[in-house]
């Protein structure tokens, strides 16, 4: 039995990250990540241009009455000369013609027929966006390695880029498994139980945005296991299974593994719950099997297939926040304990409760209403107001 650190290092030892490389529209780029450093094919803004609804001229003038001699929008060009004292009148975001270099509002100006009367002095460069002025052309804009985000896309969208080259996406296995596991749309039969781990696992994996997700069920017999495991190893990058990873005579997920030829990362982990886990590397890729029950089975989810999965997937996060308990929690454990619970915030203070008490082994009901699990140290209790550590998912 080994700590949970020491099962996280060793998958990351033993897995490779992904290198398949795609080219993806930006509007699909969101949360992927990208392979190379981007840097920008022009200069933004690619011309000069004003801040403001207004008025543009050369700050070099006699008088403080101009002649305005044209319009300008957003979109169009001053074509023809703006000579000394006159003006142009202009819309924000339209290009200031080249003879000018200053931009007046227009609440700044009274206006008399065709001219205006400037209530205001300017000097050069006043209220004036350069060109560049917010990026320049070849201005290194996302990092390798970046994962994409929605500012990203933006910047890159006001660039012309279209395109960005990413790591491909993850491909996910999931393999329920047990004769006493029923679909829901079956009538439920006595002895058998419905099948909530398909449903939690694929909808933590979209959570996550993975989406090319395998699903499957096979019985409690070896050779099926075996049929099943090696038909969807060949299409995915990671696989997790549920159930026969204990020690009874139907937990014979271990054994399916090792007679396809799987290479063991490690066999129960000293958690509670979860503590019965077992992972493997076939044909170099992560096998994680995870207990039947379902509260069992989230709590190595999120504390050692997320940050597998983010490390395969070059996503690495930091999951674990501080936060100030709120309640007792009074038993103590031989091994680390996870407990179900909710973030909250009081008078500017991030503070954590428990979701549910009752400390049953297959209570699922207290996944309810929860956001994150409080670590309890193994042989520790906790009390009212103390400072705990938090994983959150």
């Amino acid at each position: 039995m080994i700590e949970l650190e020491e099962a996280i290092e060793i998958i990351k030892e033993n897995v490779k990250k992904i290198k398949r490389v795609k080219t993806c529209n930006i509007i699909d780029a969101i949360n992927k990540v990208s392979v190379e450093d981007v840097y920008s094919p022009i200069d933004s803004p690619p011309f000069d241009r004003s801040p403001y609804d207004g008025y543009t001229y050369n700050s070099d003038i006699d008088t403080n009455k101009l002649k305005v001699v044209g319009t300008v929008f957003a979109g169009e060009i001053f074509k023809k000369k703006l000579d000394k004292n006159e003006a142009v009148k202009i819309m924000t975001g339209a290009k200031i013609p080249k003879e000018a270099n200053c931009v007046i509002k227009k609440e700044d100006v009274d206006i008399i027929d065709e001219y205006i009367i400037l209530n205001k002095k300017l000097n050069k460069h006043d209220n004036y966006i350069f060109k560049g002025e917010d990026i320049n052309k070849g201005q290194l804009i996302i990092n390798k390695g970046c994962t994409i985000s929605v500012e990203d896309i933006g910047v890159l969208a006001s660039l012309g880029i279209h395109e960005i080259l990413v790591y491909d996406d993850i491909k996910v296995g999931i393999l329920i498994t047990g004769t006493e596991i029923q679909d829901l749309h079956e009538i439920l039969m006595d002895g058998k139980i419905y099948d909530s781990n398909k449903y939690i696992l694929n909808s933590k994996l979209k959570k996550m945005d993975i989406n090319n997700v395998v699903v499957d069920k096979a019985s409690d017999d070896l050779l099926e296991l075996e049929e099943k495991v090696r038909s969807i190893i060949k299409r995915v990058d990671c696989l997790i299974t549920t159930g026969g990873v204990s020690v009874g005579d139907k937990d014979l997920i271990p054994k399916a593994f090792k007679e396809l030829g799987a290479k063991e990362l490690f066999w129960r982990v000293n958690v509670k719950p979860g503590g019965a886990c077992y992972s493997a590397i076939l044909e170099e890729k992560l096998l994680l099997g995870l207990s039947g029950n379902p509260h069992a089975a989230l709590i190595v989810f999120d504390n050692i297939l997320i940050p597998a999965i983010e490390y395969i997937t070059n996503k690495e996060k930091n999951h674990k926040i501080k936060a100030i308990f709120k309640g007792e929690f009074n038993k103590k454990s031989k091994k680390d304990r996870f407990i179900r619970a909710k973030l909250f915030t009081e008078n500017a203070k991030l503070y954590v409760k428990m979701t549910d008490n009752k400390d049953a082994k297959a209570r699922l009901y207290a996944t309810l209403n929860s956001n994150c699990m409080i670590k309890v140290n193994k042989g520790t209790t906790l009390t009212d107001n103390q400072m705990v550590e938090v994983v959150t998912f």
